[in-house]
């Protein structure tokens, strides 16, 4: 394990160790499931060639939507309430700005072939940090004993496995040939890392901020700062 997978992993486990921080992720989940506030997959459906591309491109969108449902579920069943966002912790608003172009502005401006498959590359990377990510998560909280939120991650990683295998085959299918297509699908997980490392750092430190996270280091690292600097600012 890396020293950035460490720190990490201690971040999230500090998180999930009590109700404020709780609340916080479960309501990072809500707002990334929420995410899709410039329309990407009515444009997609409106884009879609043939009738069963348009029915998955739908159920995309309300496989979202019940994930979302699901998590704000979990916030209520402990008690907790949503949580405000702040802009720079909105993952999906700010891959779109890092991706510029339609992405950054309106789905209006998904228009070509190239567009859609364009948009499916950057899907796809944005579905395997899912899939990546949403484990580690729902370990923490069963490792607390909830294990009905725990299974909620579990769930919902199934079905952006299943997301990752649309995004490929939709891409692929609006690509002119596979080369481009994979090209396409660097380009936007390089995209989705920029991102994904900003609004990380950007998390950590509203959390440390927020006193959500390391309370107990933070708070033995003031009353040493304390008596050893008696004088001097924190």
């Amino acid at each position: 394990m890396t020293l950035e997978m460490s720190i990490g992993r201690s971040f999230l486990r500090s998180l999930v160790s009590h109700p404020a921080g709780r609340a916080h992720v479960l309501s990072l989940m809500v707002a990334a499931e929420e995410g899709d506030e410039a329309g990407v997959f009515d444009q997609l459906a409106r884009k879609a060639d043939d009738p069963e591309l348009e029915k998955l491109v739908r159920r995309h969108k309300e496989d979202e939507a019940r994930h979302a449902g699901m998590y704000r579920a979990c916030l209520a069943r402990n008690g907790l309430q949503p949580q405000p966002v702040p802009d720079e912790l909105m993952i999906i608003r700010q891959v779109g700005r890092e991706a510029g172009g339609a992405f950054a502005t309106s789905a209006d401006g998904i228009a070509t072939r190239e567009d859609v498959m364009n948009t499916y590359a950057l899907l796809l990377a944005i579905e395997e940090r899912g899939v990546q990510r949403f484990p580690l998560i729902g370990a923490e909280f069963r490792r607390i004993g909830d294990h009905e939120t725990a299974d909620t991650f579990d769930r919902v990683t199934e079905d952006e496995r299943r997301h990752t295998l649309y995004c490929r085959a939709i891409g692929r299918r609006y690509a002119p040939d596979d080369a481009t297509w994979e090209r396409a699908v660097a380009k936007y997980r390089a995209v989705e890392e920029r991102a994904f490392k900003r609004v990380g750092l950007a998390g950590l430190l509203y959390a440390l901020k927020k006193g959500l996270a390391w309370p107990r280091t933070l708070g033995r690292i003031a009353r040493l700062w304390s008596r050893t600097f008696p004088f001097a600012p924190i």
